[in-house]
């Protein structure tokens, strides 16, 4: 059998008008759900669902600010790259652990994830 290592498989998440900017959405997949959400400019950013600080779920525990996603637990931020950090009191941000990311596209109308498992 031939294989082909450069197809991605495609997860059919939801209608792309529906996620409006500032939501998440989680989607359950058997190898560990993802959260979805749209930044404040408009684009699509999926990522694991758990914060790697300590496991909150954040489809449950995160928020959308601005072109991040944080997690409302201990205000961990990750960027659409996945680069973890936290800011402190004074402005500065401190880097922290980052969070698995997952390509999205907008394909006739509706939201995709890579599969990557």
């Amino acid at each position: 059998m031939q294989r082909y290592p450069d197809l991605v498989h495609w997860i059919d998440v939801m209608a792309a008008e529906d996620l409006e900017i500032g939501q998440i959405v989680t989607v359950e997949r058997q190898s560990g759900d993802v959260v979805v959400w749209r930044t404040a400019s408009g684009r699509a950013v999926a990522c694991a669902a758990r914060c790697p600080h300590q496991w909150a779920h954040l489809g449950t525990a995160g928020a959308v600010d601005g072109e991040e996603i944080v997690c409302l637990s201990h205000f961990w931020r990750f960027d659409q790259e996945g680069t973890g950090s936290k800011l402190s009191a004074a402005g500065r941000r401190d880097e922290k652990g980052s969070i698995n990311t997952f390509e999205v596209r907008e394909h006739e109308g509706r939201l995709e994830i890579a599969r990557n498992d």
